[in-house]
């Protein structure tokens, strides 16, 4: 089992072809084959959007982007990942940015439901995070604050009894 020095979470970017992705299926097969080859364990992966592209990508002039988050040990490769998607035809792009920044907790509200939970859990203990808890009291809400009449600060600001005068500007 890797130490927390020899985890390192990924970000990926995948964009892929919109007639691939329609069969969502088989797209999240493939690319985490793509991942599971160079060693990677996959937190999740999900479909972001679809969009006319800004120039024409091969033979594509719409794609669909394909958000992954993943964890290698050191022995993993990167360069592996990047070859085995300029090699696929259903890849038309790809960027992968470290994610060591990231908690796990943050990377469930990237990906929503699509999360590995087994591998989710066992980043979270290895790297001593705590999930946080959903909270149980229920805050009453505090009266809006009233904005102060122009040339005088509130009582409580200033712990006198009434308006203060403005200070005259030195113009």
């Amino acid at each position: 089992m890797p130490t927390p020095d020899d985890l390192r979470l990924y970000e990926a970017m995948f964009l892929v072809d919109t007639g691939d992705a329609a069969s969502w299926d088989d797209m999240t097969k493939n690319l985490q084959g793509i991942l599971t080859r160079a060693g990677a364990d996959l937190i999740g992966i999900t479909r972001w959007d679809e969009r006319k592209l800004a120039y024409t990508v091969g033979k594509h002039k719409r794609g669909t982007y394909v958000l992954a988050f993943f964890a290698m040990g050191k022995e993993g490769s990167v360069t592996q990942i990047e070859r085995d998607c300029q090699l696929s035809e259903k890849v038309a792009r790809l960027l992968i940015l470290r994610a060591d920044h990231f908690k796990v907790a943050d990377m469930r509200v990237q990906l929503g439901e699509d999360v590995n939970e087994e591998v989710a859990a066992r980043i979270t203990a290895l790297r001593g995070e705590t999930e946080p808890e959903a909270a149980t009291e229920t805050a009453e809400p505090k009266p809006a604050a009233r904005p102060a009449p122009a040339g005088s600060v509130r009582a409580e600001a200033t712990g006198q009894a009434g308006p203060v005068p403005a200070e005259p500007s030195a113009t």
